[in-house]
């Protein structure tokens, strides 16, 4: 089979998704593993873990490791809410790599960034992410889809890319308020 074929079959098999993943509330398939929006039992069931998920209430949380990075997949009311990925070269480079991959993808993004108002180029921006007195974060939210996608950079995780199911993460956050 032609390598040119065999790049379109690939890319069409990320955008449509099996009848199966769609009447399980399945969103979107990310990393090719994880459905935003499916059931955490099931990919439990596909997908073991070595350690036993994290339970908090209606919250559970897993975690797969792929080298030095993680992919951490959480869950509301046995429903997949958030996958996110994080990167083992917390760098420039590394970020402005996702963040062009990303914009092909999905268009241009929201700056939801915060720093301090000292800070005025890039470089003071990494320096205050690594301090931990600032974040990058960029969301892409397509008009009308139920998904977003955010690209962070902060001291405690690094560089992260996260899916997040958009009524299932309101959910879960205004249950965890509920509880405070």
């Amino acid at each position: 089979m032609p390598q040119w074929i065999l790049l379109i079959v690939l890319s069409l098999s990320s955008v449509i998704l099996p009848a199966e993943e769609i009447s399980n509330g399945c969103l979107k398939r990310v990393f090719m593993h994880y459905c935003l929006g499916g059931s955490m039992t099931q990919l439990l069931q596909q997908r073991p873990v070595n350690l036993d998920p994290v339970v908090d209430g209606d919250r559970t949380g897993v975690i797969y490791t792929k080298g030095r990075e993680r992919i951490y997949v959480m869950a509301y009311q046995g429903h997949i809410y958030k996958v996110l990925q994080t990167y083992d070269s917390p760098n420039q480079v590394t970020l402005q790599r996702i963040q062009r991959t990303l914009h092909k993808k999905y268009g241009n993004h929201q700056d939801m960034s915060v720093f301090p108002n000292y800070v005025r180029n890039i470089a003071g921006r990494i320096g205050a992410v690594r301090r931990g007195e600032g974040e990058l974060r960029y969301r892409w939210q397509l008009p009308g889809s139920p998904w977003r996608v955010e690209l962070a950079w902060t001291r405690k995780l690094g560089i992260s890319l996260a899916y997040l199911a958009n009524a299932l993460d309101q959910q879960q956050r205004e249950a965890g308020e509920r509880n405070l």
